[in-house]
């Protein structure tokens, strides 16, 4: 019964949280790579009563991520090497002509920007879920959301 219930978790946010960590890491495999040893993580620590698994997994994601960040940095100087280029990425992870424009500007945000942006429009989270992903306030985020918008606006207008 919990290997099915894990199944069908997997199968449902799997594409959005590795969507939303290939956008932070730049780099797919790794997205691919920490998403799977999230899920494991998220799904055994979940307390199913105070938060919904999306928001728990993401957050889990997040966390991981910025860890294996310390850990590289630590190991390895030749940390900025690691990134790929952002048009490439767009290519992968978006197949459907309508988003690559748009996912391209999305990717030219600075990493604050685009991290709300792809929580908000993507993964449909509240202001309030993204605070408590990101360790901010909620109108700390709002204002983040304001200002990427105005950004993406110019992007996309240029």
């Amino acid at each position: 019964m919990k290997n099915e219930a894990f199944e069908r978790l997997f199968k449902r946010y799997y594409n959005e949280a590795k969507l939303y960590l290939t956008a932070l890491c730049r780099n797919e495999a790794l997205a691919e790579d920490i998403v799977s040893e999230s899920f494991v993580k998220a799904f055994a620590l979940i307390d199913e009563e105070k938060e919904s698994f999306k928001f728990w997994l993401l957050k889990v994601c997040r966390n991981a991520y910025f860890d294996y960040l310390k850990k590289a940095k630590r190991l390895s100087p030749v940390y900025d090497n690691m990134r790929s280029d952002e048009a490439d990425l767009a290519e992968k992870v978006i197949e459907d002509e309508e988003y690559r424009a748009l996912y391209r500007a999305i990717a030219l945000l600075k990493d604050s920007y685009r991290e709300v942006i792809l929580l908000y429009y993507f993964d449909e989270l509240s202001v309030s879920e993204i605070a408590g992903i990101t360790g901010q306030t909620v109108q700390n985020v709002k204002v983040l959301m304001y200002r990427a918008r105005i950004k993406l606006k110019e992007i996309l207008e240029d």
